[in-house]
């Protein structure tokens, strides 16, 4: 996502309106795809920074890193951020690598001081009682056993002293890096402003028992209810009405070409209008301002990514991002691109439990790197180019997971299967679209 579209100018009314609610008062706010949603719930969180304290919760990590990069493009905390796992499991992650002191005779693992390196930022942290305001280490992997040994998981607590070391992570005799450690921030009793993005895949429950009793002064609920992917979540309609919020809504879409738009409104079986208030290029982004949609079809999975391979070269693709149904596919995608010389951003678990045995590589700020995700991951981001591979009938997603994905491009859409497509687009108006076989003869 690229930094300007951060920045919120020329105000609509329906924004203006979530603008200029007190921080005090708690709100429900429903928007479409492309309505600007995170945008308006991190410029909440800017109304909240010197009010007291203030977080950002939502549902899934990936979109956790997206949402520190338009923070810190704000000049807000960016580690006042919390995904549902770690906000019941632990708190706020902090970013950057962990490294443990180690004895440079023995290779024994020092237990007291911790260092947390972010690009050339280096913190350093000492063992301490667990207070507050303390800090925790924790594993986001399985790691050797003597990590677990020195540290335990979210037993061990730090505080942070002043950097008075000669630290570097070249120095090995003296420095080990922990595989996928990670520093975190206990949240506190109380949370004065709290802004939930993507409320509806929390469900009433969570609210009430979960969120609600930790917040001190307001929460602020963002969401919508057409790109609900977890079964377990509640409509944003019926959130508002069980906690009995002010509901309030984001009325234009700012992200979609009308050249898309169409297509995904009709992909969407619910009744979803993303054409009536599009305000993309001041509604100047029909085609063929904007290219058609592309739906193409190839003779296997490998001729499919070949052909987002030749794209991205021939066209010289940046803001790229390569949406797929399972973190399998992003494993092959990644493979693929890395085997023929493109470096990628990914997100990805290689095991059953979560978070254990994630690779996460996401840098948002980086356009040059294709990002690979799965339809779950890229909740609540957008790219110029989207790709989006494997759409078979055995795609094993549901509609609202297919439509989040096609949903993310704010100016090319590529839609390719092998086999058998997808039921999703059996409704999709042929003339809006750009159908391609690559398997004619």
């Amino acid at each position: 996502m690229r930094l300007e579209k951060w920045f919120i100018s020329n105000l609509d009314d329906s924004q203006r309106n979530i603008i200029v609610q007190n921080i005090d008062k708690s709100i429900a706010v429903r928007g479409a795809a492309g309505s600007g949603k995170t945008n308006l719930a991190i410029h909440r969180a800017l109304q909240a920074k010197n009010k007291g304290s203030y977080a950002i919760l939502i549902f899934t990590i990936a979109l956790k890193r997206m949402i520190a990069y338009g923070m810190d493009v704000l000049g807000l905390d960016k580690e006042r951020i919390a995904y549902e796992w770690a906000w019941t499991h632990r708190g706020f992650d902090l970013t950057g690598d962990v490294y443990c002191q180690k004895n440079p005779q023995t290779g024994i693992i020092m237990r007291d001081v911790l260092f947390l390196v972010n690009d050339m930022d280096v913190r350093k942290f000492v063992r301490t009682n667990r207070t507050p305001d303390s800090y925790g280490v924790d594993f986001a992997d399985w790691v050797d056993g003597k990590f677990y040994y020195a540290f335990g998981r979210r037993t061990s607590w730090f505080e942070e002293v002043t950097m008075d070391t000669d630290f570097s992570v070249t120095d090995t005799d003296n420095y080990e890096l922990i595989p996928s450690g990670t520093m975190y921030k206990q949240t506190e009793e109380k949370i004065d402003y709290l802004i939930v993005d993507e409320a509806q895949d929390f469900n009433i429950t969570d609210y009430q028992s979960k969120i609600k009793p930790k917040v001190g002064k307001s929460l602020s609920l963002f969401g919508d209810s057409a790109q609900q992917m977890n079964k377990n979540g509640s409509k944003i309609e019926d959130i508002a009405i069980a906690l009995d919020y002010d509901r309030l809504s984001l009325d234009y879409n700012y992200r979609l070409p009308k050249s898309i738009a169409k297509v995904a409104q009709q992909i969407q079986s619910s009744n979803v209008d993303l054409m009536s208030n599009n305000r993309k290029d001041g509604g100047n982004s029909d085609y063929p301002n904007y290219p058609k949609p592309v739906i193409a079809k190839f003779g296997s999975r490998q001729e499919e990514l070949q052909g987002i391979l030749n794209r991205i070269q021939m066209e010289d693709l940046d803001d790229v991002a390569i949406l797929v149904p399972t973190e399998a596919d992003v494993m092959e995608v990644n493979k693929f691109l890395n085997d023929n010389g493109v470096q990628t951003q990914v997100h990805y678990r290689t095991g059953n439990v979560v978070p254990f045995r994630t690779i996460n590589t996401l840098d948002f700020s980086n356009n040059d790197l294709p990002c690979i995700l799965t339809y779950y991951a890229a909740k609540g981001s957008e790219f110029d180019n989207v790709f989006v591979p494997f759409a078979n009938a055995a795609n094993p997603k549901d509609r609202n997971s297919f439509y989040v994905a096609c949903t993310r491009s704010s100016r090319n859409l590529v839609i390719s299967y092998s086999g058998k497509r997808t039921p999703y687009l059996n409704d999709v108006s042929k003339e809006f679209i750009t159908e391609l076989d690559y398997t004619a003869k």
